[in-house]
């Protein structure tokens, strides 16, 4: 009989070698402000959750969502990066390999929407 450890470690095994198999990866990184709902939008789209409750991210966290297209599997590691001043040179070095860009704002703080646009400007390479 199965012990409920055993059953657990199957699942997460299970669930890491489904996390193995894809057609594309893409990391993303939602980037603003402190405050303006990176943490939510990504607790949001992955996991079809949300809390009302503020919890400022420290340093860098991330989370995997695969969708489908065209028939493909697709994995996106979506990045929520810090918004704080003092956080931004921990999380410029996570932008390396990154292959899009989420810039966010909150549309009732204008200083935000300054931040996104200082952001794009420091970040753009037409390269």
């Amino acid at each position: 009989m199965a012990s409920a450890n055993d059953t657990r470690h199957q699942t997460q095994v299970q669930k890491d070698v489904a996390d193995q198999n894809f057609d594309y990866m893409f990391k993303l990184l939602i980037i603003g402000n402190s405050s303006v709902g990176k943490t939510s939008f990504l607790f949001r789209y992955a996991d079809d959750s949300f809390t009302s409750a503020f919890v400022s991210t420290v340093g860098i966290d991330f989370k995997v969502k695969t969708v489908y297209r065209n028939e493909k599997r697709v994995k996106l590691q979506i990045w929520d990066t810090a918004g704080q001043e003092r956080y931004r040179t921990i999380t410029t070095a996570y932008y390396r390999g990154a292959m899009g860009f989420l810039l966010m704002y909150d549309i009732t703080n204008q200083e935000s929407f300054y931040a996104v646009q200082d952001c794009k400007t420091s970040y753009y390479d037409p390269r």
